[in-house]
């Protein structure tokens, strides 16, 4: 591998036969084991007529910060239809400090790409389900780098693109 650079995992070890990527090298995503919900001073009456989300928070740059999914409820009929909507009203009504990538809404750019409900999708076309009232799990895309929330590092998205 003259030239290149050779990745080293968070167990300490570099890729080869012998030593395969263990445990501590799956990303944060997989390994959250708790959520909390997010105080908005809601009775359990107003919860049972909105929609619940949950969303994957951590920040990396902290040590203290738990990788955790945390509980947001939205009333749908005060929302946008698309999940892009959800967190923009999220940050903007509820939480603030809640971070995402978002550009075009169009479906062109893909920055709000994300994991929704175990599929990867783009926030801005995908539709919140209305049909029912069963939270939905927003997290980051799985297998790469968390840099804060939803936002995960592109560049060796990107850098691939660019060898083509």
């Amino acid at each position: 591998m003259a030239g290149s650079a050779m990745r080293i995992f968070s167990s300490g070890s570099a890729p080869s036969v012998e030593s395969a990527p263990g445990f501590a090298d799956v990303s944060d995503v997989l390994k959250v084991d708790y959520t909390e919900e997010f105080d908005q001073g809601l009775t359990d009456e107003e919860k049972k007529s909105m929609k619940r989300f949950d969303v994957y928070r951590s920040n990396p740059n902290d040590p203290d910060d738990r990788p955790k999914y945390v509980t947001y409820y939205i009333d749908t009929k005060k929302c946008g239809p698309m999940f892009l909507d959800a967190l923009i009203k999220i940050k903007d009504e509820i939480d603030p400090t809640l971070s995402f990538r978002r550009s075009c809404r169009e479906g062109i750019c893909g920055s709000c790409s994300m994991n929704i409900d175990g599929r990867h999708h783009l926030a801005c076309l995908c539709g919140i389900p209305k049909d029912n009232n069963e939270k939905s799990v927003i997290s980051p895309l799985m297998f790469m780098f968390v840099l804060k929330d939803l936002v995960v590092d592109m560049s060796h998205f990107y850098a691939q693109y660019k060898q083509i």
